[in-house]
């Protein structure tokens, strides 16, 4: 599985969300780029139930943000 570094300031992803039950082994990178977590990792929403995908939740209308996306925001 590939990895990919996102900033919470460019949109929404499951893996910063605080209702995503999945482990994308999110590391922080630096302020101003963000979060590095793995791509194709699957975890619970914790809102509706489903499984997803670690990059999706792009147009999620339940996302929120998690603790660690929270602090770059």
């Amino acid at each position: 599985m590939a990895a990919t570094i996102f900033h919470p300031k460019n949109g929404k992803r499951c893996a910063l969300c605080k209702r995503w039950g999945g482990d994308a082994n999110l590391v922080f990178k630096t302020p101003q780029t963000g979060y590095q977590f793995t791509t194709g990792v699957y975890g619970k929403c914790m809102k509706n139930g489903s499984n997803q995908a670690s990059t999706n939740g792009a147009n999620c209308r339940d996302y929120e943000p998690g603790v660690e996306a929270d602090k770059l925001l």
